[in-house]
């Protein structure tokens, strides 16, 4: 006799569940919702039509374990990347990484979740795993502005906001030119976060970019001075 112990009914059923759900996310991904059939999602589980329907009763619904999935995947990495980084500026590091790194190498369901919206279901679940996920962020934020590491008067929704933006926008660039991600798309976000939202010494090249910045600002200021003084003289 074999010494594997026998699969449980539960264990099939969730093994049965997790491969609707893979060949639902592939078909949902090379024919968009509309043109997905549940006859050949059930065609690449290896299952009858009939049983997908005992676990998931619409596409909406299949739709929603796909995203619920990505998110809880997400959140468990996010979590795992960060653990063990006592400095707000490396565990934020670690986030980004991760982060930037998934939305690579998953695009295809960050774009499936678009597809709630447009089906009209009801968002409210969605939200919610993504709120759990950004957790870990403001999680690392907050922790950094108890420590005076961040600025106290930062807002979190704010910096979460340049945060993931910044990283999305740069995986959309990197995707469109075939590029790979090398680090340097976390490396700027982070140099810009520092300097926006750090506190104490500033790096030499921020510190370089930031006087840059400051000599552009006072040459526009003494530009629109002039400007002014031109226009309170008389004309002749």
């Amino acid at each position: 006799m074999s010494d594997i112990p026998a699969m449980t009914r539960r264990q099939r059923v969730e093994e049965r569940e997790h491969a609707i759900i893979a060949a639902a996310r592939a078909v949902f991904v090379e024919h968009g919702y509309d043109g997905a059939r549940m006859a050949e999602i059930a065609r690449r589980a290896g299952i009858a039509e009939g049983t997908v329907y005992l676990y998931f009763k619409t596409k909406v619904d299949l739709m929603k374990a796909i995203v619920a999935d990505f998110w809880r995947d997400l959140t468990l990495g996010a979590r795992k990347a960060t653990r063990g980084h006592d400095d707000t500026f490396e565990a934020l590091h670690a986030l980004a990484e991760f982060h930037l790194t998934m939305l690579m190498d998953r695009f295809d369901v960050v774009e499936l979740t678009q597809n709630l919206r447009m089906v009209k279901a009801d968002p409210s679940s969605s939200r919610q795993y993504l709120k759990t996920y950004v957790a870990v962020f403001d999680e690392i934020f907050r922790r950094g502005v108890d420590r005076t590491e961040l600025a106290a008067d930062a807002s979190v929704w704010a910096a979460r906001d340049v945060f993931y933006g910044g990283l999305e926008y740069s995986a959309r660039t990197l995707l469109v030119r075939g590029e790979r991600h090398d680090g340097t798309a976390v490396n700027n976000m982070l140099r810009v976060f520092r300097a926006a939202y750090g506190r104490g010494k500033v790096p030499r090249e921020e510190g370089a970019a930031a006087g840059l910045l400051g000599r552009l600002e006072a040459a526009v200021e003494r530009l629109e001075q002039q400007a002014a003084k031109a226009e309170d003289q008389p004309s002749r």
